[in-house]
């Protein structure tokens, strides 16, 4: 995987993805999501597929920076393909699975390569902002989402991180992967949680959270491509439902 580009991180680019409102890039991704766990038959998985390569084309980021971040997720695919076909024993409903997941992968990795992390716990928090009402605490949930995403992201570098150190110290990690998995873990574990603390601690700096009405610094209006996502992703709907499940 690229150093500058590492698993799940923001990526600086003028496009329109990444200019896009927050509020509406979230509910976009939510509703992507939501379709493709509707999938249930190849074309129109096809047809999400051809929907997602033009939204990559558009966020002005190389192909081959998704592809190293999808591919670095094999033993995930592996695993689910596995165990689906050992519960249903059908092949083709497995590979199904897998291509479901991969596609909400790369949904993930359009959300956080165009978005920065202040701006998905804002955008969750305004599109959630109603449950307010009922006593919903809106700004931690989507604080969490965001710090979730962050340790994700910090798994895979401290991963590399740990795994350059024992290379440096002549410690050999290819020959008993096993072993050398479980020796990772731990400090892998402990590096990724040293980070998200102190993106926490940055956070409350910042007296996130504190303000009844919480302003952001930079806001994007919404545009026309923003609707014409969420317009799209219902047609999207549509077709997932008369194909897969009216039919």
């Amino acid at each position: 995987m690229n150093k500058k580009h590492s698993f799940f991180k923001y990526i600086p680019r003028e496009s329109k993805v990444h200019m896009m409102n927050s509020k509406m890039k979230v509910a976009w991704f939510l509703l992507s999501v939501f379709i493709t766990l509707l999938l249930k038959d190849y074309f129109s998985v096809l047809i999400v597929s051809s929907f997602l390569i033009y939204i990559v084309i558009k966020t002005k980021i190389d192909f081959d920076v998704y592809a190293s971040n999808i591919l670095i997720l094999w033993f995930i695919y592996y695993f689910t393909f596995l165990l689906s076909f050992l519960v249903t024993f059908d092949l083709l409903l497995s590979l199904l699975i897998v291509l479901k997941l991969v596609l909400i992968v790369i949904l993930f990795l359009i959300l956080t390569f165009t978005t920065s992390l202040s701006e998905i716990a804002w955008g969750f928090e305004s599109l959630f902002k109603p449950l307010k009402k009922i006593g919903f605490p809106v700004s931690n949930a989507s604080l969490m989402i965001a710090l979730a995403i962050k340790f994700f992201s910090n798994l895979f570098d401290q991963s590399r991180a740990v795994r350059k150190s024992m290379a440096y110290r002549g410690i050999p990690y290819k020959k008993n992967r096993i072993t050398t998995f479980r020796k990772m873990t731990i400090p892998i574990i402990r590096l990724s949680y040293k980070l998200s603390t102190r993106t926490i601690a940055v956070m409350k700096l910042r007296f996130y959270g504190y303000g009844k009405n919480r302003t952001n610094y930079h806001e994007n209006k919404v545009t026309k491509f923003d609707k014409t996502l969420i317009i799209l992703d219902f047609i999207l709907f549509y077709f997932v439902i008369w194909l897969g499940w009216l039919k």
